[in-house]
């Protein structure tokens, strides 16, 4: 699927340097190792089988600790092995996300269950990173350690006379120098999930505190049933009373609290990187991600990033949502009421942004090759499609390609769009895609399809590419007008 367009906004939608309307799937490519090469050996096998499988998008997570392991040194070998994902990802026709992933700020020397900056990078005000006892991200609530560095890096505490945000900023320069002119660049995601630091415990409390007065006094919580779960330890019936349309009740109590992180602390540090990439090129689109409270459906308050005062044309949404049972055993009882709950706030959020979006992350199944929660999967791909939003799962394994994951994961979709979408997705019983889009003049769609099919179109089309796999790419060309085409998929 090669198709290399330099990518480019226009309201809610990416678009080409034809005009045409782009969705990008895909997964998340993480490097939360230490070390002087990309974790993944992704060559010209994989990209074969990526393209097959019809995805077009790879976040890419890297983390400021392989590339910048001592201050002011950048690590030639690691980045080499990120150019050569560069070289492979434009060959194939495959964008580049350049993340920079933090999970609690950084390593800690593999204590504690973190990712991300450098030990030169961390002002831990003397406190020891700890084991996690349940979860990795409780440090996020308890961590001493990980609250010091956040609270170092947002209020740009200074390393050797140098503030921390100017450290990042030259690293994001850094790499807009080296990437920025790559044809397969999709753009940049300047911090994934950043936390506020020590906020973040007290915001976490009352958080806790607003759900239990939600369950004590709502309606929307069957407390009998709770009750019963409780005493019968019966988990998914606990899970189960936790409805979706309690989310916005329970959080809105947290709303003012990130509010005022966002525009102090956040949005501040987002124009800074905007800034400083954006002296060096005005390739890449900039992603707005969310904090990591905002992934259980807190409002984000950021604004549109700025630029010199200016509303950067180039930016979009990466919203993350799992549900509140990720990174536990209790994971097969996820809800996909609840995390479509969460996701219909980050919709708002779009829509308050005027900015195209694209899930982030989504999934989190610790074990790709486990099919039972495909259903819950399966559920949010077809709400994804119903906002004209692409998605990158999270995340890749080293043998994804092969692996059960991809029966839910390879799916039919529009790549290239000449009009306005009106509406895309499947049937019900999977057995049909079809896809209503207007044009205001003649032009190529381009479709991928997961299986052989029959067309059904006001237009013509006919198979462009096909795939080792059985799938195929499709040219479809129509006139001005509402133009559609159904596809029925032979068993």
């Amino acid at each position: 699927m090669v198709i290399i367009n330099r990518i480019s906004t226009q309201g809610l939608d990416f678009t080409d340097e034809k005009g045409r309307i782009r969705i990008f799937n895909g997964m998340n490519i993480d490097d939360k190792l230490i070390g002087d090469t990309f974790r993944y050996n992704l060559d010209e096998e994989f990209f074969k089988k990526y393209t097959a499988n019809g995805f077009n998008l790879i976040r890419l997570a890297v983390q400021w600790a392989n590339i910048e392991p001592e201050k002011g040194r950048y690590s030639e070998s690691y980045l080499a092995s990120i150019d050569e994902i560069f070289r492979l990802a434009e060959k194939y026709g495959v964008y580049i996300l350049l993340d920079m992933h933090q999970d609690l700020f950084s390593g800690f020397d593999g204590v504690g269950g973190g990712d991300g900056a450098p030990g030169w990078a961390c002002l831990t005000d003397g406190y020891k990173a700890k084991p996690y006892k349940f979860v990795w991200a409780e440090a996020y609530v308890f961590g001493k350690w990980v609250h010091s560095c956040f609270d170092h890096f947002w209020q740009n505490d200074p390393v050797d006379g140098k503030g921390l945000q100017e450290h990042y900023a030259e690293l994001w320069k850094m790499l807009a120098m080296r990437y920025g002119n790559s044809p397969a660049l999709f753009g940049y995601d300047l911090m994934n999930e950043p936390a506020p630091g020590s906020a973040g415990k007290k915001m976490f409390l009352r958080l806790v505190l607003s759900g239990a007065r939600q369950v004590i006094t709502s309606k929307k919580f069957k407390r009998a049933d709770i009750i019963s779960a409780l005493i019968k330890k019966d988990h998914k019936k606990l899970l189960d009373s936790i409805p979706g349309c309690a989310i916005r009740d329970v959080m809105d109590k947290i709303d003012k609290y990130e509010k005022e992180f966002d525009l102090k602390y956040y949005s501040p540090f987002l124009n800074k990187m905007a800034a400083a990439i954006r002296e060096i090129t005005a390739n890449g689109i900039l992603m707005i991600e969310q904090p990591y409270l905002c992934n259980g459906g807190v409002r984000l308050s950021v604004p549109p990033i700025t630029v010199n005062g200016k509303k950067e044309p180039l930016q979009c949404f990466g919203p993350h949502a799992y549900d509140m049972t990720v990174d536990t055993p209790l994971y097969k009882y996820a809800s996909a009421d609840r995390v479509k709950a969460f996701f219909n706030e980050m919709r708002n959020s779009q829509l308050r942004l005027e900015v195209p979006a694209v899930v982030g992350e989504w999934g989190g199944c610790s074990n790709n090759k486990d099919t039972s929660w495909f259903p819950h999967a399966d559920e949010l791909l077809d709400y994804f499609d119903g906002n004209c939003w692409g998605q990158l799962y999270w995340d890749y394994h080293g043998d994804d390609m092969d692996a059960p994951l991809m029966q839910m994961l390879v799916r039919s979709y529009p790549v290239a769009v000449a009009g306005k979408i009106i509406r895309y997705g499947r049937s019900e019983d999977k057995k049909t895609f079809s896809l209503e889009y207007e044009s205001e003049t003649e032009g190529e769609t381009l479709i991928y399809t997961h299986r052989p099919f029959e067309a059904e179109t006001n237009g013509k089309a006919e198979v462009k590419r096909k795939f080792f796999n059985g799938a195929s790419l499709i040219s479809l060309t129509a006139s001005a007008g509402v133009n559609y085409i159904k596809l029925t998929f032979n068993d």
